[in-house]
């Protein structure tokens, strides 16, 4: 496990171990079913508090990666999602229009947050920074098609308009003068709309859709982009090509 950073300015101390600990699970340092070191001997091995460690630990809980077993420990859990790597980064607009739709956009809401104790260990920042978050229903033709919330983190200043945010984020942060991501990563997952969602798209509560998770890096491997998407899943599919000359697609709606 790396080296905690202790510098002014740095994520809190159970963010970085809960993330250093994401990063060997994910990295096959600790397998399925494998136990990770035990709150005592992460303590000591990072120096800090056992409350600072058990943080780290429930947050990794909460996303599924380690369950608790009586006499055994904090195991890996079995069947954790794997993440695959799409290899195009392109804004629904783009994806809209290559298809010969008209993109579009509605229940447009945008505002500025201070990040709690989840955003602050996706965007390695302290509690309490401030972020934009923007809530949008995109659409095809008129159709909704997508439910956008997203959070972000760069300079300069971004506009607090409604309108400002029907068309492309990635167009308008480089009219802002804000690069849009320079690499991201992303999970896909199967989950059943909630009531709010299944208004929003137009669909029955409980119905299947596909939740697609985004965070954003700029060529610093600076976290800016959080964004939780959810698609009407009778609507879109994703294909993922490797290794397959000339085919440059990642989506298919």
């Amino acid at each position: 496990m790396r080296p905690l950073d202790l510098s002014k300015g740095a994520p809190p101390l159970y963010a970085q171990i809960y993330q250093a600990l994401k990063d060997d699970i994910r990295a096959g340092v600790y397998r399925e079913g494998e136990r990770i070191p035990t709150e005592r001997e992460l303590q000591e091995r990072c120096g800090v508090s056992r409350i600072t460690v058990r943080q780290a630990v429930l947050a990794l809980e909460r996303e599924g990666l380690v369950v608790r077993e009586r006499g055994k420990g904090t195991l890996v859990s079995r069947g954790w999602k794997i993440r695959e790597t799409l290899p195009r980064i392109r804004s629904f607009t783009d994806e809209m229009r290559e298809r010969g739709m008209t993109p579009g956009a509605r229940d447009v809401r945008v505002k500025k947050t201070k990040a709690d104790e989840k955003l602050a260990s996706v965007f390695r920042c302290p509690v309490g920074t401030e972020l934009v978050r923007i809530s949008r229903v995109r659409t095809g033709d008129g159709r909704p098609l997508v439910v956008f919330e997203t959070w972000l983190n760069v300079a300069p200043e971004l506009p607090m308009t409604e309108e400002s945010y029907t068309g492309s984020l990635y167009a308008l942060l480089e009219r802002c003068g804000a690069a849009p991501p320079a690499g991201v990563e992303e999970q896909f997952e199967a989950v059943l709309a909630d009531q709010t969602t299944a208004r929003q798209l137009g669909i029955a509560q409980g119905a299947p859709i596909m939740r697609r998770t985004r965070i954003g890096f700029d060529g610093n491997m600076r976290v800016q982009e959080y964004t939780v998407c959810s698609y009407d899943a009778a609507r879109y599919n994703y294909i993922v090509y490797a290794g397959i000359a000339g085919r440059k697609e990642n989506s298919a709606l």
